[in-house]
């Protein structure tokens, strides 16, 4: 596990460098802050809190089901890279965004707009993703997966299913609260 997760974090750190790179590249490119942020902060979405959780979990719904199945396959392997490597991109460009469009104050303000959600979505993500790896380096190897593997695979995908559901509920109905005070009061 500590291999993995060791593992797991140089994947993820490779794609926040290259999303903090190609954020300030873009900017010294352009010359002006290019992001969509300060529209998304100034826009009231039409959708409830119930709706939101809807979408959400239709977005995150799709990757899991999608690496649930390649992860009894080589192919999950190839998931679990490209979707740490995606993450970490997405996390580095967040930052620069937040630093280039509030300074160290939006870092801030950046952090806690992930608060309660993070406190699910991290353990969840991270379990699935070393129980799609693990099932997959089985197949990899060749080696016969009996029943006991199946059932640890599908009960580690269900505790991570559980994790990233109440990461789901948080950031749809939690999360919007506490953003709408940080830009009240934050920034």
């Amino acid at each position: 596990m500590k291999k993995n997760l060791r593992l797991f974090l140089i994947l993820y750190l490779a794609g926040f460098g290259v999303g903090v790179l190609a954020g300030d590249l873009f900017l010294k490119k352009i010359g002006y802050q290019t992001s969509l942020l300060s529209t998304y902060l100034t826009y009231a979405p039409d959708l409830e809190t119930g709706q939101f959780f809807g979408e959400l979990f239709l977005q995150r719904g799709k990757f899991f089901f999608l690496g649930a199945v390649c992860g009894v396959t080589v192919l999950g392997m190839f998931l679990v890279v490209g979707g740490l490597l995606w993450a970490g991109f997405l996390g580095g460009n967040l930052a620069v965004l937040f630093l280039t469009q509030w300074g160290i104050r939006g870092m801030g303000a950046g952090f806690l707009c992930l608060f309660p959600q993070s406190l699910f979505y991290i353990p969840g993500w991270l379990l699935y993703f070393f129980a799609v790896w693990q099932m997959s380096r089985k197949s990899l190897a060749g080696a016969k997966r009996n029943r006991e593997d199946y059932k640890a695979y599908f009960f580690f995908l269900s505790m991570a299913a559980v994790l990233l559901l109440l990461g789901i509920w948080s950031e749809s109905y939690v999360n919007q609260k506490i953003v709408a005070w940080i830009i009240e009061n934050f920034i």
